[in-house]
């Protein structure tokens, strides 16, 4: 195993054992996903030779494609998705503060200087 390898291996723990300990309590799913696809990547990254294999096996040239193509789209989708939400979140918000300032509103009392009207 390359030097290169034993540095990417380190970094993939890193981030595992940083985003458990952060995110710990809140989102459990998401580290289990995120746990399992850093596996997947970690044994990629010990093993490319397996990524070459899959790779020629499905007809694709080189193992970094197998691994890029997926990726790729993934990342596109997560980013439309997030656009689409914080969309949905501003519409929504504005919704809510012209409720809030419905709610408040108050009712304009003219004051005497108001009545008299212009000198």
């Amino acid at each position: 195993m390359s030097f290169a390898s034993c540095l990417l291996l380190a970094l993939v723990a890193g981030l595992v054992v940083y985003d458990w300990a952060t995110l710990r309590g809140k989102n459990r799913r998401a580290l289990f996903v995120e746990a399992f696809a850093f596996l997947v990547g970690a044994f990629f990254i010990a093993f490319p030779e397996r990524a070459n294999y899959l790779a020629h096996f499905v007809g694709i040239g080189r193992g970094v494609d197998f691994l890029l193509y997926p990726i790729v789209i993934w990342l596109v989708r997560e980013s439309l998705l997030t656009r689409r939400r914080r969309l949905q979140d501003e519409e929504k918000l504005t919704e809510l503060t012209r409720v809030v300032a419905v709610l408040e509103a108050r009712e304009v009392v003219p004051t005497r200087s108001d009545e008299q009207g212009p000198r």
